[in-house]
């Protein structure tokens, strides 16, 4: 195989062998970033995926205050003395997750500044359910031309219930922002129309091992606030994107190869039926 800038050769007609790791989920990955924030003490992502974005949420963390670092694929994380409300304006145009991880300074604080979310551009990245999240845990949002504020009153986030539903289906990042600011909020949250793809069951079961009361039903996703999260460590379940890449792979050049085992994903979602596609 060899690459240009723009094109990529590949010269096939031979069988495939030998032994392929499967890095941490990019997207499993981003949304436990943002929910490291929660926590009342360090917390360790094993199996962090090496890549650019991983860094740029280290930053961001540490702009609101955050002790964060990166050291090959351990993401470690623990909490400010004092948070910053803010999410860098130029790093967070870089990310697809922004406003989740607005969500988690919301959380903490009953206030955040956040720009607009940044990332691929292959498709239009509503925030419209984000913030209805937020709306509806008692934020008035602003947005101006350069970004969004959200202000919630003296005793910041409260219990809520949102629909996080869209022509498209469930909005996966607004199940998790949803998720944020409820596991944060006095008393029980609702979530209906919640996606049930492995980012957000994934976030639910980081929550959940840390003392957040979380289950599924056919109402929707409910969400037990908690005035004490947990820290530790956690595994960032393996990319089933590119699991499924390398077996196509293999399965079309031939040979005979294994991947390493990731991280067991949960099982919350087999007490959900039927199941639609999400959107961001």
């Amino acid at each position: 195989m060899t690459t240009t800038p723009t094109v990529v050769h590949v010269t096939g007609g031979r069988p495939l062998s030998g032994r392929i790791p499967v890095q941490g989920s990019k997207n499993i990955a981003l949304h436990l970033y943002a929910a490291t924030l929660l926590a009342d003490a360090p917390v360790v992502l094993t199996a962090a995926p090496e890549i650019t974005d991983t860094g740029v949420c280290a930053r961001i963390l540490r702009h609101t205050g955050a002790h964060a670092d990166v050291i090959d694929t351990r993401f470690t994380s623990s909490p400010a003395q004092t948070v910053r409300p803010v999410i860098h304006p130029e790093l967070g145009r870089q990310v697809r997750t922004t406003v989740v991880l607005a969500a988690a300074v919301l959380a903490r604080t009953g206030q955040v500044a956040f720009p607009y979310p940044g990332g691929d551009a292959f498709c239009p990245r509503l925030i419209d359910r984000h913030l209805a999240a937020m709306h509806a845990a008692g934020a008035e949002v602003i947005a101006s031309g350069t970004g969004l504020r959200a202000v919630c009153g003296p005793r910041g986030v409260k219990a809520f219930t949102v629909d996080v539903d869209t022509p498209y289906g469930p909005s996966l990042g607004a199940t998790v922002t949803a998720m944020l600011l409820a596991a944060r909020a006095t008393g029980t949250s609702l979530i209906t129309h919640p996606s049930i793809e492995p980012e957000v069951t994934e976030t639910a079961r980081f929550l959940a091992e840390r003392g957040v009361l979380i289950h599924f039903d056919d109402q929707g996703l409910h969400v037990v606030g908690s005035d004490w999260i947990a820290g530790g460590e956690f595994a960032v379940a393996g990319d089933r994107i590119e699991a499924a890449t390398m077996v196509m792979t293999i399965a079309a050049a031939g040979g005979s190869t294994s991947t390493t085992s990731p991280p067991p994903a949960s099982a919350a979602t087999s007490s959900m039926s039927s199941p639609r596609p999400g959107s961001v």
